[in-house]
């Protein structure tokens, strides 16, 4: 008996009693516009990583919706989406308060739209030191960045499930969740995020919804050298962030991604005390 036909017997006995094999759904051909039919939220959006997710996101041909806390913020990030030809609404209010998930879900619903791709960005980079950190900084820290999230995306997720819809949630972690920072509070929040990305991923997957994150390194809206930075030796732009946000929101790429963390970081928590002695950085 050849090798061929010995194999064939041999898997054949393997498989007995498993489930036969089905062809995978055809993949549906890259669509002029990635997020075409697709309502967005993303919180925080005012500036740098969140205002670019939410302007990629309307080149994609999403609905976008946003909140700011800063009304001025708010008003010219509307105007801008507005020149791109979206529908698109923005609501002043501070999204890591977990008592304004209900009232913007009323909000939301008042205006015949249901989320579909939810971007978590307001946070709060509390840069304290362990030892000046006192109960109220945790406490606060806590809440913007892991309690207000959280109620945002079962909100988000039970109008998904009601409505027996599939759906991305996104959030917008850190390297700093593997990384230390000197700032405890924010560095901590960011590491439980990561957990809870996997938490929610295993327990929505059942309905369809991904969930999944995003650890940047240093993103500023200006270029600035930076030589932490391995990759072209300065500060991420926040467009490629937004990218990357498109990417793992969108169903024609990331159908199958669930529970994932994309760094993007411009090769910085690669750097550590030996790599910078080796490239001449100092230690």
């Amino acid at each position: 008996m050849n090798f061929s036909a010995t194999l064939h017997r041999i898997l054949a006995r393997w498989t007995k009693g498993q489930p036969h094999p089905v062809p995978y759904p055809a993949a549906p051909p890259l669509p002029g516009e990635l997020l075409a039919g697709r309502c967005a939220l993303i919180t925080g959006a005012g500036r740098n990583i969140g205002r670019a997710v939410a302007l990629e996101m309307a080149r994609q041909g999403a609905t976008i919706l946003f909140t700011e806390i800063d009304p001025g913020r708010c008003a010219a990030l509307a105007e801008e989406l507005a020149q791109l030809g979206v529908r698109q609404h923005g609501f002043a209010l501070d999204a890591a308060e977990p008592d304004q998930a209900a009232l913007l879900h009323q909000q939301i619903a008042a205006l015949g739209l249901t989320v579909d791709l939810l971007v978590n960005n307001a946070a709060l980079q509390l840069e304290q030191r362990f030892l000046a950190l006192d109960a109220a900084g945790w406490q606060r820290s806590l809440t913007a960045n892991i309690i207000g999230p959280a109620q945002l995306s079962r909100t988000v997720a039970r109008a998904l499930i009601a409505a027996g819809r599939p759906g991305s949630i996104l959030f917008i972690t850190s390297t700093h969740q593997w990384e230390p920072a000197l700032w405890p509070a924010y560095s901590s929040a960011k590491a439980a995020l990561g957990m809870l990305i996997q938490e929610m991923a295993a327990e929505l997957a059942a309905h369809s919804i991904r969930v999944n994150g995003i650890a940047p390194g240093w993103v500023t809206e200006e270029q600035q050298i930076s030589r932490f930075s391995l990759l072209h030796g300065s500060t991420i732009d926040p467009l490629y962030i937004g990218r990357a946000a498109v990417f793992l929101a969108s169903e024609h790429h990331s159908r199958y991604t669930t529970g994932a963390v994309l760094t993007v970081d411009a090769g910085l928590s690669l750097r550590n005390g030996r790599v910078a002695h080796a490239l001449g950085h100092g230690r």
